[in-house]
Formats: C-alpha cells, structure tokens, sequence
C-alpha cells in the first residue's frame, strides 16, 4: 500500500484519491489527486494541467513515443516549429500535457528509458500492438486514426492502404494536421491488437538493453497419457523459472522468497496466498512417477501434483481464454486452473435446473466460465479408466451426445496439448511486456 501522506506531501499537501501510484520511484511518481485529477511529480517538479493546455502551432515535424506495456504507461513527444509537448499519461486514460523546450528533448526521453519505458514508435508499440491517437472538437464530437502496416484506419473501420508504411504515416499526419486546422485536439492515447504486419521498434542508441530471457527448449511428443501429464507441468515450470515476470504457477512458488513476485500480479497479493494456501509451493517435491496399475492419467495428475493455477497479469493477457479463479476478484486472473480437489457446487446447478443428469459431473477447471470451464462426463469410460472432457459452463441445460469409449480423448493427452498452446501465446505476451 502506498504511504498517503508522502503522496499528499508531493501534491503540495492537498488531498489525493487513495489509489497506488502508476509509476512510483524516488525521482519520479504518477498519481491521481482529489477528484481523480492525474498528477506528474518529476525530480521536485510537480506537474499537473493547465487551465488551458499549452498552444503550439505549424505542423508536427516530428513524434517521439515511449511506452511501459505492464504498466499501461506512455511518454509522447510532439515537436513543432516553434515548440515541442510532451504528454505523459495511462494509454487509454488520464494524461497531462507539458510545454518543452527542444533542448529537452532527450534528457527526458533518456529520463524514462531509464525509468523502464521503452521505444516505440508513435503507430505501434510493438509488431501486434498499434497506436490509436483520439482527437476531439467540443464535447461529443471524435475522430480516430491509427497507422496499421500500410494502411491508415479512420474511426475504427474506414481504410486507407497506401503504397508503404512510410506513405501511411506521412497521410495520416496529413489527416492530423487537417483535422487539427478544422479545431480537433489530441485527446486520448491508446493500443489496440495490430491485424496487419508492423515493424518492432528499435531502442534508442544508447537506450537500456531490453531483457531477454532464453529460448523454450525443444518439446518431444510424450509416449503415453501419463508422460503428457509430465511434460505440460515441465512446461509451465520452465516458463515459470525461464520468464520470471507477469505472470506465475502458484505451485512454483516458495511462500516467503516470492511473495513480491505475486505482488507485482496480483493487487491482493495477502488474499490470494491466504486463498490458495494449499496449492503455494505444491510442486516442490513433485517429480515423474510410475503410474500405478489400472491408474487413469486424471488419477495420476492428481496424486502426483494435485491442481494447476497459472496466474497472469493483465497487461500479459492477449489472446487467452481468462477468469478469475473461484469466480472471485483477487483470487486470480488466469487461463488454466485445474483442481483434483474442485469444490464446484454441482447440487446448487441441479436444484437450479433440475437436471439430475448433472450430479455426477465433475467440474475440474474453472466453472462459472462460458467457453472457459471444463468437466468429466462419466457416463463413457475407456479402457484405461479416462472419462470424456467436455465444455461447462452455468448455462448449460442438457449433457452432450456420449462420447464413445474408444474415442475419449485421455486427460494427459488434452492437458498437453492445452498447455502448449496457451504457453505459446502468453510467451509471445510476455516477451512483448520486456
């Protein structure tokens, strides 16, 4: 929790609204006054808008972006002929504009690279995720415009392709500088997914190396049910250790040495450790084992490593198929969370439907989730003991046609295969973040 009286000090003394800081060092803190009103403290300097934002004129001759991904955090820079602004701000959110001399242009863009901010350019953060700039002419009236590999996007849905990237840039600040004549001003800042190919970024000469973090070994396709079962826990172990950042498997984790690891993901970092007690840290004696005789790969996921909760942050979310475990904020954000010991109220669902065909479901992955929750169907069992997986969900009214013995899918096999998958994305998500 943030210390209230020295945002207070650093506010000149007066009153703030009691949220955490976005950026929060000793030279440099972003935080939200009374009345949600967004402030920039800067090295003694306390930034905040202007009754009237600053006045500049001519056309834009040149634009510096900056962008903290995790924190949803960017730094735009607009030079003009005879002036530059400098907009700091939450993508998507609040922001303050400042009038810079051109003199200071790079002591503050290597300011915030040192901060953790990184280049972009100012159409797209990195090759899946484009710029939208936000103008605005009075009270109601918008326009939007974003550069997306070769094409300008207007408003969302009307499209300019261009000859090349560099045409498209050069007509959407055309449009820009028109819509700024007809009284349009910048308004919003924000990121939205790229659908067609964009350049990454290139850091600065001179800017902070980026992290990087080793490559995925190489996977082998497991022999049987029992090895797949293996191999998705080695997975999500090593992309535990491999990526320590944004994201984390609840059973990896030593309960006192990472407790900042599941602050710097989860708000309610106390709560969510109180909540999945049992599961911290579960893996740390875990390892492959024979299966027993006549053992499902279900039964034996389940007495050899129990659950699985992959937590993510939000900002490492792109593309996968999230909930928050229990069905409760603060339990944690995740796309895979598995339970050999799942408390799924499954009465409550029969009396509420009346369906005594669903008393004996069990609900092992999520389930209060459409399209992101999974239960075993017993009514069909194979030869080697696995039951079908189907989709659940609080809607459901009737069961799915029976699945024929011999055509159920073994759980080792569709954990596999879900945790190849989903690392797949959130690996591509979380390199983007560094």
């Amino acid at each position: 929790m943030a210390n209230w009286k020295r945002l207070e000090k650093l506010n000149e003394g007066k009153k703030i609204y009691y949220v955490d800081p976005r950026l929060d060092t000793k030279q440099e803190v972003w935080f939200f006054a009374a009345e949600n009103k967004f402030r920039v403290w800067s090295d003694g300097v306390l930034h905040k808008a202007e009754a009237k934002p600053p006045q500049v004129t001519g056309p834009v001759t040149e634009r510096f972006t900056l962008y903290q991904l995790r924190g949803a955090l960017f730094v735009d820079v607009e030079v003009r002929k005879d002036a530059a602004v400098v907009r700091r701000g939450v993508l998507n959110g609040a922001d303050l504009s400042t009038a810079i001399a051109p003199s200071e242009i790079e002591p503050l863009l290597a300011r915030y690279r040192a901060l953790g901010f990184r280049d972009g350019t100012p159409w797209n953060a990195t090759k899946t995720q484009v710029t939208l700039r936000d103008y605005r002419k009075g009270p109601s009236t918008g326009w939007t415009v974003m550069v997306d590999g070769d094409t300008v996007i207007e408003n969302w849905r009307k499209q300019f392709p261009t000859p090349s990237r560099e045409a498209a840039i050069a007509l959407a600040e055309k449009r820009i500088r028109a819509k700024e004549k007809a009284g349009f001003a910048l308004h919003l800042i924000e990121l939205t997914s790229a659908s067609k190919p964009n350049p990454m970024p290139r850091p600065a000469k001179g800017a902070p190396q980026r992290t990087s973090f080793p490559k995925a070994p190489p996977l082998s396709k497991p022999k049987d049910a029992y090895a797949a079962v293996d191999a998705a826990i080695g997975i999500l172990e090593d992309l535990h250790t491999r990526i320590p950042m944004a994201h984390f498997v609840t059973e990896c984790l030593d309960p006192k040495a990472d407790r900042a690891r599941v602050a710097s993901v989860e708000d309610a970092a106390t709560f969510f450790l109180r909540m999945h007690k049992a599961r911290v840290g579960r893996w740390a004696k875990a390892k492959p084992r024979a299966p027993k005789k006549g053992e499902s790969s279900w039964a034996y996921f389940a007495r050899v490593y129990g659950s699985i909760t992959w937590i993510l942050d939000g900002q490492a979310d792109k593309d996968l198929p999230m909930f928050y475990c229990g069905n409760v904020t603060g339990g944690g954000w995740s796309c895979l969370e598995i339970d050999s010991n799942s408390d799924y109220p499954i009465d409550d669902l029969v009396e509420l439907t009346g369906n005594a065909d669903f008393e004996d479901l069990f609900v092992f992955h999520g389930g209060w989730h459409h399209d992101r929750s999974f239960a075993f169907d017993p009514r069909e069992v194979s030869a080697t003991g696995e039951q079908a997986i189907i989709p659940f969900d609080d809607n459901i009214t009737r069961l799915p046609r029976r699945v024929k013995p011999e055509r159920i899918v073994p759980f080792g096999h569709w954990l596999y295969k879900r945790v190849v998958s989903l690392t797949k994305v959130a690996e591509r998500n979380l390199r983007e973040l560094s």
